[in-house]
Order: C-alpha cells, then sequence, then structure tokens
C-alpha cells in the first residue's frame, strides 16, 4: 500500500515529517473499509517511519491485538531491493501489508508481477504468492472506489 495524500502546506517540514492532508485523512479509512469488505486485513504490516505512513494506518484503525505492526524505516524511500529483502521476512499463509512510498510501490508491483500499475496515494495493491509465482489480485484506488 501506498501512504495516502500528504499535505504541502507547511514548506519548513522536511519530507519525513509531513501530515497527511484533509483528502488522506478521508481515503484512509476509505481503503481501510474496502480491504475488510474484501476479507483482506493483514496479520502484520510494516510501514514506513514517515508521519505520514503512520498517520495512514492511524487512521485505518487496525486492532493492533490483532495485527503484528512494525515501524521499518528502511521502508522510507527504499530502493527496490530493500523491498525485496523485506520480502523475505513474511511468513507464509498470512496477509502481510507493506505502506510506503512510491516509485517504491509501483517498482515492486512490476517486479514482482512484470506488469506497470498506477498507485497514487492511498492505493493497495493485493497480491497472492502461489507456488513462488506473484499474482494481481485486484488494485484499491480510492477515486474509484463508490
Amino acid at each position: 500500500m501506498r501512504h495516502a495524500k500528504s499535505s504541502w502546506a507547511d514548506s519548513n517540514l522536511n519530507d519525513h515529517d509531513r501530515p497527511l492532508n484533509q483528502r488522506g485523512r478521508k481515503d484512509s479509512p476509505r481503503i481501510y473499509q474496502a480491504l475488510l469488505e474484501m476479507d483482506w486485513l493483514p496479520d502484520a504490516v510494516y510501514l514506513s517511519s514517515s508521519k505520514r505512513t503512520c498517520e495512514t494506518l492511524s487512521l485505518m484503525n487496525m486492532d493492533d491485538d490483532k495485527v503484528k505492526i512494525e515501524i521499518k524505516p528502511s521502508i522510507y524511500h527504499a530502493p527496490l531491493e530493500e523491498l525485496i529483502i523485506l520480502l523475505g521476512h513474511i511468513e507464509s499463509n498470512q496477509t502481510t501489508m507493506f505502506l510506503g512510498h512510491n516509485p517504491g510501490s509501483e517498482l515492486l508491483i512490476n517486479h514482482l508481477i512484470g506488469e506497470w500499475h498506477r498507485m497514487p496515494t492511498a492505493s493497495a495493491a493485493l497480491l497472492v504468492k502461489e507456488n513462488k509465482i506473484w499474482k494481481l489480485e485486484n488494485i484499491l484506488r480510492p477515486k474509484e472506489l463508490l
């Protein structure tokens, strides 16, 4: 998943500390609701340490008692190689969410399935690994939700 839309209102903030804007605060719960309706809630979440990714997850209201949440500073603007290393840490037979940034989100999807897909803010790509092959099940984009 890519973080929700961030604010550029305070030019004194460094990139890491930018919060969500109004649209981002609206889109985060909408994506959560779509994931809930599809029964795609994660068992584990690994997220960037940036304020906007932490705020995105917070607004999704996931139950911390049921979801393993781990902030991974290495996800913040991670190159593809770092994201591939993190893939090696996910457990079999569970749903894991990486909550990060672009271009990493799009690069990782392209690497795993060999197709390019747009990942605007607050988008979630639902991928399944079957016999060592990744397949795209769906991509949820806020503007495409009813």
